[in-house]
């Protein structure tokens, strides 16, 4: 087995043993069990529980790579198709159940929060920081936190989403037929409201 292959086979187990039993219970040796590898493989790839966890966040809910957008004339239109695929990612049920998971464990866990904090939106080269950094870059804005500015634009979408998912399960085929609309409207407000609050030197 590829090393990429079982890197994944890991981190399923550890997603698996986390939603049902638990930060706390879910130790190296369960999910070695769970993965049908050995514990030494795990610590081979993965120095600690923490490293493991953090891993598994990282990568399933922050490590985006989302298609080529086809709309390079048209900022409104590339980056509602940049969110749409970070939506129909994060969206999905296993990264929903996945980060119902880590709400409950925060309570409790400080790995968890620590991890999450360390993680918040992706981190420093997430999708959105890129896509603005580029933007700004363009249009020859001054900007000084790009970050406060990524974070904005994701609350106002994909987290808005995120939050009425967690909210109301049962909703979720019509909050998805929703989601280009809504995204696309969002995309247009932000980005006039980003050129007023840009200065130009």
């Amino acid at each position: 087995m590829e090393e990429c292959e079982r890197r994944e086979r890991i981190l399923d187990a550890a997603s698996e043993v986390l939603q049902k039993c638990g930060y706390h219970a879910a130790s190296m040796d369960r999910v070695a069990q769970h993965s049908g590898m050995s514990k030494r493989t795990l610590y081979q790839m993965f120095e600690s529980k923490q490293d493991l966890f953090h891993a598994l966040v990282s990568s399933r809910l922050f490590n985006f790579s989302p298609d080529r957008c086809h709309y390079s004339e048209d900022p409104v239109e590339e980056l509602t198709e940049l969110l749409m695929n970070l939506g129909e990612i994060i969206l999905r049920p296993d990264r929903m159940s996945l980060i119902r998971a880590l709400i409950t464990e925060s309570q409790q866990s400080e790995d968890i929060r620590h991890i999450l904090t360390s993680l918040r939106a992706g981190g420093k080269d997430n999708v959105l920081n890129a896509w603005l950094t580029c933007y700004v870059q363009r249009r020859n804005y001054v900007v000084h936190d790009i970050s406060m500015y990524s974070n904005m634009l994701f609350g106002m979408t994909v987290g808005d989403f995120m939050l009425q998912n967690l909210a109301c399960a049962s909703e979720i085929p019509e909050l998805l037929r929703n989601m280009r609309p809504r995204f696309h409207h969002a995309v247009r407000i932000f980005l006039a409201g980003f050129a007023q609050g840009c200065a130009t030197p």
